[in-house]
């Protein structure tokens, strides 16, 4: 059962994932995984808090829209003040009366009905927020573990730069090579150092990036992600059927159903309501009492509330329209995602494979091979290069796939059960 849910305006905080994120690196026990990141971003990032405060103002709108007009109360003095026998108050007439407009043609159940389709699109709107900030969210956490890999990298070229730096000295110590070649090898340890110090602070940026959605000042834990072990890519026809699904989507159906129950307001408008009254009537003069009756209805010579109903005509065909550009657009972002997604994925199983262990093994050729006499520095040097530039493309494919695959989860509806029961009713 999962822990966020939205109650009376608020979201529950889960205390354990927030507790987790103030314990000390040295004393955390557990490293943070994405599903409680997850939690904290629900709960804490303070655009989500604003679509929930978004989505009750448009449920005020909504219960306002369902309101009678209000009654209408006056009173009236009539024959006061006068000449003669109507001097002061002695003839007035005295009326106090209660009218009530009464709406016809469903006025009132399509206003409602205009709120409550805005209330779900707000909803709806809010959700697809929502869940790309969760993608935002996914993809930040990827990259912690994308820059903790490429750290491992600079540290162990690094520590390549160090051992190639030992087997140059030792062959020119022994004349077996010229010192030019310990002066290149400085050079290299020199941009391995440079690497190094580059890759963490790209790590502590990915950490900082991930902190601001969670609402945090930073992250001091290490993150539970294996990044090599890339999942299973969904059909493109499984994400195709789950568009139909996607809040944006559904946004824009009910954006269509708005201007439909719009169109229907308009024309209940044109039809005039009638406003029925009652009061009692007092006569001064002979302390005499009675009741009257009225009923008034406006006449539609002229304003028949045709220019509203043609625009809300116009209103609905461009929903339609618009309907119809983002069912195409969505496909099309779709099948370029999936595709990008399928191409990294096979990319990054190509360097795992076959790519990186080729240039591994390679480096440990050239370093054995120059040692011996047997290669030169530049194919010491080239091997070493190859490696690191290997290293580099594996990481960039592995960029490119989580970043893909945060947005197909979106679309694939995999975000659905942190947002499902995120808004509740007023009780």
């Amino acid at each position: 059962m999962l822990p966020h849910r939205i109650l009376r305006g608020r979201y529950i905080l889960p205390i354990i994932a927030v507790m987790a994120l103030s314990i000390p690196q040295s004393n955390a026990q557990d490293a943070l995984t994405l599903d409680q990141a997850y939690s904290v971003v629900l709960s804490q990032n303070p655009m989500i808090q604003s679509y929930q405060a978004q989505y009750d103002g448009a449920e005020g709108n909504r219960v306002q829209q369902s309101l009678l007009p209000n009654p209408e109360a006056s009173f009236e003095v009539e024959n006061f003040a006068g000449n003669d026998g109507r001097k002061g108050i002695d003839g007035a007439e005295l009326t106090l009366g209660i009218a009530q407009k009464i709406e016809i043609a469903g006025k009132r159940s399509n206003r409602e009905r205009v709120a409550s389709f805005q209330k779900e699109q707000v909803k709806q709107e809010a959700i697809a927020s929502i869940q790309s900030v969760l993608a935002q969210t996914n993809e930040a956490f990827a990259n912690i573990a994308i820059a903790s890999e490429k750290l491992k990298y600079a540290q162990n070229r690094l520590r390549v730069g160090e051992k190639m730096h030992k087997v140059v000295k030792v062959r020119v110590n022994a004349a077996k090579a010229p010192k030019i070649q310990h002066t290149k090898v400085d050079i290299e340890q020199a941009a391995a150092k440079l690497e190094k110090r580059k890759a963490e602070k790209d790590l502590s940026l990915a950490k900082t990036v991930l902190a601001n959605l969670m609402g945090v000042p930073s992250i001091n834990q290490d993150i539970q992600a294996d990044v090599s072990n890339l999942p299973e890519i969904p059909s493109y026809d499984a994400i195709a059927s789950a568009l139909e699904k996607t809040p944006m989507a559904t946004m824009s159906q009910l954006s269509i159903l708005k201007q439909e129950a719009a169109l229907n307001l308009e024309r209940s408008n044109a039809v005039a309501d009638p406003t029925f009254g009652v009061g009692v009537r007092r006569f001064n003069e002979d302390d005499g009492t009675a009741f009257l009756a009225s009923v008034s209805v406006p006449l539609n010579f002229f304003d028949r509330n045709q220019g509203n109903i043609a625009s809300a005509r116009a209103n609905v065909k461009a929903a339609q329209s618009q309907d119809q550009s983002l069912r195409l657009n969505l496909n099309k972002q779709a099948i370029e995602i999936w595709q990008a997604m399928d191409n990294a994925r096979q990319e990054a199983l190509d360097y795992q494979k076959n790519i990186l262990p080729s240039a591994r093994k390679a480096l440990d050729q050239a370093e054995y091979g120059y040692g011996r006499g047997a290669f030169s520095f530049l194919d010491l040097l080239d091997a070493q290069r190859t490696l690191f530039d290997v290293q580099e493309s594996y990481l960039e494919a592995l960029n490119v796939f989580y970043k893909n695959k945060s947005q197909i989860d979106m679309l694939s509806g995999n975000y659905t059960p942190y947002t499902a029961s995120l808004f509740t009713e007023k009780e």
